[in-house]
């Protein structure tokens, strides 16, 4: 039976509790990065063909709905984490906020061309009648973040309506929805190959119904190199202001097989003992994985758990273990570190003496060794949060990344 997993993480449960009943297909292989991931005709091929797509949920996959919509998938979709108790950001885990006169900041990598932003009405109506935008050319969030705040908080933003044109200026817009429209659209003009930082009043996916809300001359997709809070994750069509990294706590994953065991189970009934065995033997090794991860973070001092790691994934993780967990970035890898957010964990990795940071297996590390370097804190290893390694690294498979995980943070915390 042909089934496909939308991550590496969630593919091998699904291969563990499906055994050689189902054919897998793993839109986002090993070390691949979800939060950056674009779908390929291959796989809404793939998607097209299967039974049983396995989701995340909790707003992790942010291609998602695009991807099930161009296949033309007619099987059956599931959350896998449907009826875990999500854990919600807390105030400050999405940059931008604070008074700040934007609420998304995108930084893109455009040639010379014309683009079309749209904006579309969601149950009916807007997110708000009008917003407030900036473009300029810049290399990062950070660049142009003290302009774009003057900008948008001035008193002279030049007003935009239906089918006008934007251009990156040192000034801001004031971009007006045509409500008699169920899409108010925007030209944006680029004339110098670069990067362009946008800065709005709202975040883009609050406007976001059938179709990406930046395309190219062409109608492809154009996604941001970062962006400010990251809209995979949060804000997305409902999904809410939720940790998607539930599979840091393997009391979540019982859910996540028991859901999976009971859709295939729904779909394939014939095959429901093997299916239910898998699961049983599977939630034995879970179990046996948690006490002997809470029995190694038990030898740690309380005094000495605070770990440093690249972008906010572990929440889990640290709820279930008594760890404290910091980041420069937020909950995805998309997602931008300020140089205020950076001060701050540096003075703090001070402060509390933290001897180590760790590095992830999925991001950029120039952060996390600059941090190192400040701070004389050492790299304590590397971390395996949003995929398993390949077949040769040490997380492989679900089980093998949290033992990793768990003993490179014990060794680097207790020396």
């Amino acid at each position: 039976m042909p089934v496909t997993a939308t991550f590496s993480i969630l593919g091998d449960l699904v291969k563990n509790i499906g055994g050689e009943h189902i054919i897998l297909n793993t839109l986002v292989g090993a070390d691949g990065d979800a939060h950056v991931y674009q779908p390929t005709p291959a796989d809404a091929h793939a998607v097209s063909a299967a039974r049983l797509v396995f989701v995340n949920g909790l707003g992790f996959e942010g291609w998602l709905e695009r991807l099930i919509k161009a296949s033309g998938f007619e099987g059956v979709q599931v959350d896998a984490t449907e009826g875990i108790e999500a854990i919600p950001f807390e105030k400050g885990d999405e940059h931008g906020e604070g008074g700040q006169a934007f609420e998304w900041a995108g930084v893109f990598e455009l040639s010379p061309g014309s683009y079309k932003w749209s904006f579309a009405k969601i149950d009916g109506k807007y997110a708000d009648p009008a917003m407030g935008m900036v473009i300029l050319q810049a290399d990062g969030v950070e660049a142009a973040e003290e302009k774009a705040e003057k900008l948008l908080k001035s008193s002279n933003a030049v007003a935009r309506n239906h089918n006008d044109v934007l251009v990156a200026q040192d000034t801001a817009y004031a971009l007006t929805f045509d409500g008699s429209r169920e899409l108010t659209v925007f030209s944006v003009n680029i004339y110098k190959e670069g990067r362009y930082a946008f800065f709005t009043g709202h975040m883009p996916v609050e406007f976001e119904a059938d179709e990406h809300f930046f395309k190219d001359a062409a109608g492809k997709d154009v996604e941001p190199l970062a962006q400010r809070p990251d809209t995979g994750h949060h804000g997305h069509h409902g999904h809410g202001a939720v940790d998607p990294h539930a599979w840091q706590n393997p009391e979540n994953v019982v859910t996540y097989v028991n859901n999976i065991a009971a859709s295939l189970i729904k779909i394939d009934p014939a095959n429901k003992a093997a299916y239910n065995r898998n699961r049983d033997v599977y939630v034995a090794e879970l179990k046996t994985l948690d006490a002997s991860i809470q029995a190694r973070i038990n030898k740690v001092p309380e005094s000495k758990r605070t770990v440093v790691t690249s972008h906010d994934a572990f929440g889990y993780f640290a709820k279930r273990y008594g760890l404290k967990f910091e980041a420069p970035q937020g909950m995805s890898t998309e997602s931008e570190a300020s140089a205020k957010d950076v001060a701050k964990l540096i003075m703090q990795i001070k402060k509390e003496a933290i001897s180590a940071v760790f590095v992830e297996s999925i991001t950029d590390n120039r952060l996390m060794e600059q941090i190192s370097r400040e701070t004389g804190a050492k790299i304590g290893g590397t971390l395996y949060s949003d995929a398993l390694s390949g077949p040769e690294g040490p997380a492989s498979t679900y089980l093998d990344m949290m033992r990793h995980n768990s003993l490179v943070i014990l060794e680097a915390l207790s020396s």
